[in-house]
């Protein structure tokens, strides 16, 4: 696309329905592209209000643009991702899950051995992504199970069980089980 400001416009959609598809799959991942890439748009709407030339302009649309397709290439990587780490393409979702809410609550679960320069793998919150990957996959296979409150709620209970049997949170956290089903319900609304 041979017009800047064009090509902008281009890259964004493209990239808002690339974290828009992801979001299907992996809720937390998608959710920090999201917000790079209303980062990113702020920064130029902010940058445009005080423009007064051209040349200004055209800076700033570059800048804005090399942002936006660093930000493509990264979500591209994050969903390659799962290679790196071992695990499936679904498992990362619960993988990724487990690791924001360490971090976000702030506790010791694993340890994060480098695999690459730029991805850490934690053996511990991966298998348990993997048990809890198993758990939806046998527990939700009834196509109404959204609607159906006691399957539901059993899911919810094997869940927590699985998590509380592998230390997971250390100290009980209504909130840490409340987010881990969001993304098991998100995973399972869309596959």
């Amino acid at each position: 696309i041979q017009m800047p400001a064009t090509r902008l416009e281009f890259l964004v959609k493209m990239l808002n329905h690339a974290i828009t598809e992801y979001a299907k799959t992996n809720k937390i991942a998608a959710k920090k592209f999201a917000d790079m890439l209303d980062a990113a748009i702020k920064r130029y709407h902010n940058g445009r209000e005080a423009l007064r030339t051209k040349e200004s302009a055209g800076k700033l649309i570059a800048e804005i643009t090399a942002e936006i397709e660093k930000i493509i290439a990264d979500l591209k990587f994050d969903r390659e991702s799962f290679k790196i780490i071992d695990v499936t393409y679904e498992e990362k979702a619960f993988y990724d899950i487990l690791i924001y809410l360490r971090d976000e609550y702030n506790f010791e679960y694993g340890e994060d051995v480098p695999a690459t320069e730029n991805v850490k793998v934690n053996a511990e919150c991966k298998e348990l992504a993997h048990k809890m990957k198993e758990i939806i996959a046998d527990r939700s296979e009834f196509s109404d199970w959204l609607r159906n409150q006691v399957v539901r709620d059993k899911l919810k209970f094997a869940v927590k069980v699985c998590l509380v049997k592998n230390g997971y949170p250390p100290k009980y956290s209504p909130d840490v089980f409340r987010k881990v089903m969001e993304q098991a319900e998100n995973f399972k609304l869309y596959h």
